[in-house]
């Protein structure tokens, strides 16, 4: 028989050998894995009906609730027992079980302690740290394959509309969905400068961009008299009410991001250097020199005097004494009653610019809200489904007065806000092209921009002409209530929101967000530290110098560790077809190793198992930057799958028989390898030699000797 003929039957084992080692999708099953055979769909559900076709049977899921105690719940209703239990029970067929419930207060602590115990609920609302908990304890199941059928295409949108940066903290180290993102908008992780126009107005000032510009605007503020009172009480810089200079996680209202951003400072992120080794961002010598600069502020009066130690700093901002303040987009509401009173002109600006004249900024994490399964969970599927629910009919419950009296964000199940990440971009532009005439308010999808239309049916009540110009002088305020309800947050969209849409910026994200062994036992110790130093060094209370003794302590006290630890980096090596155990074992493999070999070795590229991993340590891994392709993957493959080698191994599969098979093939030194693999046809050895099976170990004798009874 020829070898071809043969090959084509060992193919077609091969292929159900591997069939039967593959799992079929969960999604269109309701199966899992670690919890066993789930719920049937219907019979004839269409693939695009998943997201919201009812269970025909009814499926039973365990939550864990977090109840806010304000909340105003119709008589006759509980958290466990109201309406939008019922309704998912009629329209999906789920029924939806408590295992606990804890005030809103309480539920983290609640959800931790079962996390530390091992008895989480089927599917839960987690914050970023539980959800790293869950994930480095193994506790939790990968549902992409759920998503794929089970996610609305609204849902899809939100999650998508987060990209890469998203992707990366919903996704385990091997590329598995693990959670249910809300995404973060974007433009809420961007700390900008708000500034009191009206007093650049009064005093005959332009707005600052520059770090010394602002500086001068802030003197200013300070010393001129901005309001006009005839006294010496105002601010030209807030700062926070405590040790929170910066934020880690992106949107910080009175923190001091953009003052260390302008110096490239990155503060509590883990970022990497030129080298590509990872470096923690209180430690750098950037950040000393916007420590310097901060503090030299503080000294010169132009930063609140009662800096990291006022109970609330928003008291001085309300009572209209702060000319500048640091915050995201969403400030106009922060300023809101300032606004509606129309004493105070607040603007935005991306301030101050760095020396490069560019705005770099922090960047928020993508989402801090997550959904997740257990791996005990029989129907994940289910969650994608209250979900999908929400987010299909939470608008329309609201405009039928369905849920009348209901709160969704207080009953409701797996509650979470979703929107794209780019909602308030999209929002922006929409209301500016609506404002010049260009779109009409029939000309927008509303079915993923919830608050778009009553913002755009809103804003053409309350903007007056020119409708380029956000002032607070060019807003109608003779509709109190609709002021009221809608001004400030068009303000915050409008004045907000302008500089993301019309200049560039820088975004630096955090490069780690996990936690380490060493965090564990020595982070809080090492962060309480860093926040104690920056504040005395920024309050005056030690000199510049004290950030070097900060440097070494934090080292020596576990920073080093830990900085190893965050740097470590996994990389997989797609490695040349070698005769491995597995690789003997699979049908139709070894005949393309002969031939391959055959091909490799006429050609001067065969290597062997000690050549390859040589090759990629000295060519591929320990480089200045690891070699990798477009997924991270070092790949050792690349001379075999040159098209040189396989189309020379093609025309000789397409070719061998039997009888050529030595020739087209390097058989034999496949064979040798083979052999060798279990320590046969080793020069020197002596197979037929009398081998002695009683071997004395002396470590062992002894061992055994003193720790005998």
């Amino acid at each position: 028989m020829k070898a071809k003929k043969v090959l084509v039957w060992l193919c077609a084992a091969a292929m159900l050998v591997s069939a039967a080692g593959c799992g079929s999708s969960a999604a269109s099953t309701g199966s899992d894995a670690a919890g066993g055979q789930g719920v049937q769909e219907a019979e004839g559900t269409a693939k695009e009906d998943l997201p919201l076709a009812k269970y025909p049977e009814e499926v039973t899921v365990h939550l864990g609730g977090g109840m806010n105690p304000n909340a105003k719940i119709p008589e006759g209703m509980t958290y466990e027992d109201n309406t939008f239990l019922d309704m998912l029970k009629e329209d999906l067929n789920i029924n939806v079980v408590y295992d606990w419930v804890a005030s809103s207060s309480d539920y983290d602590e609640k959800m931790n302690l079962c996390i530390g115990s091992n008895t989480i609920p089927e599917l839960m609302n987690v914050n970023a740290e539980q959800y790293r908990a869950l994930l480095k304890y193994d506790l939790i199941q990968p549902i992409g394959s759920y998503y794929e059928d089970y996610a609305s295409d609204k849902l899809k949108s939100y999650v998508e509309s987060g990209g890469e940066a998203l992707q990366k903290v919903i996704c385990n180290e091997d590329g598995e969905m693990m959670a249910i993102p809300a995404p973060n908008i974007t433009a809420g992780g961007v700390n900008e400068m708000w500034i009191r126009q009206d007093w650049l107005d009064n005093l005959g000032l332009e707005a600052p961009r520059t770090w010394d510009e602002m500086v001068a605007v802030a003197e200013a503020f300070v010393k001129e008299d901005p309001d006009g009172n005839g006294e010496n009480d105002t601010i030209g810089i807030l700062g926070p009410a405590n040790s929170d200079y910066v934020n880690g996680n992106g949107g910080n209202r009175y923190g001091l991001d953009p003052l260390f951003s302008a110096f490239q400072s990155y503060p509590k992120y883990w970022l990497k250097d030129d080298s590509g080794n990872v470096v923690y961002g209180s430690i750098t010598e950037e950040t000393k020199v916007a420590l310097e600069k901060v503090a030299g502020l503080y000294a010169d009066g132009l930063i609140d005097p009662e800096i990291l130690v006022r109970n609330d700093s928003s008291e001085p901002l309300l009572a209209g004494k702060v000319g500048i303040f640091f915050g995201p987009w969403w400030c106009g509401y922060t300023v809101g009653d300032a606004t509606l009173a129309q004493e105070a002109d607040w603007q935005a600006y991306f301030t101050p610019l760095a020396e490069d004249g560019k705005f770099y900024t922090h960047m928020a994490e993508p989402t801090t809200k997550y959904v997740v399964a257990s791996k005990e969970c029989k129907n994940p599927e289910a969650a994608f489904k209250i979900i999908n629910y929400l987010i299909e009919y939470e608008q329309g419950w609201v405009d039928s007065g369905i849920t009348s009296g209901l709160s969704t964000s207080d009953l409701y199940p797996l509650y979470n806000v979703y929107d794209n990440a780019n909602e308030i971009e999209v929002s922006y532009d929409c209301l500016k092209k609506y404002l010049a005439g260009e779109i009409g308010i029939d000309d927008v999808d509303y079915s993923t921009h919830k608050l778009l239309k009553s913002d755009m049916e809103a804003i053409t009540k309350l903007k007056k002409e020119p409708y380029d110009d956000f002032s607070l002088e060019y807003w109608n305020f003779e509709d109190e209530d609709l002021a009221k309800t809608n001004l400030p947050r068009l303000v915050s969209i409008m004045v907000g929101d302008a500089p993301l849409v019309n200049e560039e910026y820088v975004p630096i994200y955090n490069s780690y967000d996990g936690r380490t062994k060493t965090m564990d036992s020595k982070w809080a110790n090492l962060k309480k530290l860093e926040e104690e130093t920056f504040a005395k060094i920024i309050t005056g209370k030690v000199g510049i110098d004290a950030f070097d003794s900060f440097v070494e302590e934090w080292k020596a006290s576990g920073g080093d560790e830990i900085t190893k630890e965050v740097g470590v980096k996994a990389l997989i090596s797609v490695n040349k077809g070698l005769v491995t155990q597995a690789s003997a074992a699979i049908p139709i493999v070894p005949l393309y190793f002969a031939i391959l070999y055959k091909v490799m070795k006429v050609q001067g590229t065969h290597e062997g198992c000690i050549e390859q991993i040589s090759r990629l340590f000295h060519e591929k891994l320990f480089v200045e930057k690891p070699i990798t392709d477009e997924q991270g993957r070092i790949r050792m493959d690349d001379w075999e799958l040159s098209d040189e080698v396989q189309d020379k191994v093609m025309e000789c599969w397409k070719n061998v028989t039997t009888e050529n098979v030595a020739e087209l093939s390097d058989i034999d030194g496949y064979w040798q390898d083979f052999y060798q693999m279990f320590g046969f046809h080793l020069d020197g050895v002596d197979y037929a030699k009398d081998v002695d099976l009683e071997v004395a170990i002396p470590s062992l004798e002894k061992f055994i000797e003193d720790h005998s009874e």
